[in-house]
């Protein structure tokens, strides 16, 4: 059934809500809906730039993993505010404004997931680029911290898809696509909190599973 009459998340319920509200959060468009996610950690800066500047480069940076990632172990498509990949117009985001806070395209806040209505389609928005996928073929997330010993630590970000009729060299063990991007050169614990709530909402939003694990590289 399309994902947008599914509850969100994925069979979670508060106890006060109507029996047959399927209400989702984040914007509905025309084709798309689209959720507003965005890594926000509670660092200590000098100035509210610095910390919505340094939030924009963690942003830039998983978003250029994961179209990456996605890139390599299935078939994406790729455009500006206005192409199918985006699945919206820069006239219909203008109208999201209306119905809470939308960071413009320039904003270093300005980071979206989103899903097609019919669940055919889900991908990533950061600033006027989107990319997107066939949502049947993602299987899960999967979130690693290397905690700091002989080195800085670090994240790991995994995206699984289905095996493609060609596989490519991502296969493993010839039963799935499995990639990963690593994500930033140290570990802290407000990143490594930030991320792993940012990727539960996002494995949520597209109703896959995410798995998280912590190592220590001794």
């Amino acid at each position: 059934m399309p994902t947008e009459d599914l509850p969100y998340p994925l069979g979670l319920r508060r106890a006060h809500d109507p029996a047959d509200d399927n209400r989702l959060y984040g914007s509905l468009g025309d084709q798309a809906l689209f959720e507003h996610i965005g890594l926000r950690p509670r660092i200590k800066v000098a100035t509210s730039d610095e910390f919505r500047a340094f939030g924009g480069r963690l942003n830039a940076e998983i978003f250029a993993g994961l179209k990456k990632v996605f890139g390599e172990i299935t078939d994406i498509e790729v455009g500006p505010t206005g192409s199918p990949a985006s699945m919206t117009s820069a006239a219909e985001f203008a109208t999201f404004d209306n119905r809470g806070w939308v960071p413009p395209f320039d904003d270093p806040a300005h980071f979206f997931v989103f899903r097609s209505r019919n669940a055919e389609w889900a991908g990533f928005r950061w600033h006027d680029e989107s990319f997107r996928f066939r949502r049947a073929s993602l299987l899960g997330f999967s979130v690693e911290s290397a905690l700091p010993a002989r080195s800085s630590g670090y994240f790991q970000v995994w995206a699984v898809c289905v095996l493609r009729a060609e596989p490519g060299p991502h296969a493993w063990l010839r039963n799935v696509e499995a990639e990963n991007f690593v994500f930033g050169d140290r570990w802290t614990a407000e990143v490594a909190f930030e991320l792993l709530s940012v990727m539960t909402n996002v494995a949520n939003f597209l109703g896959t599973p995410l798995r998280a694990c912590q190592f220590m590289d001794v």
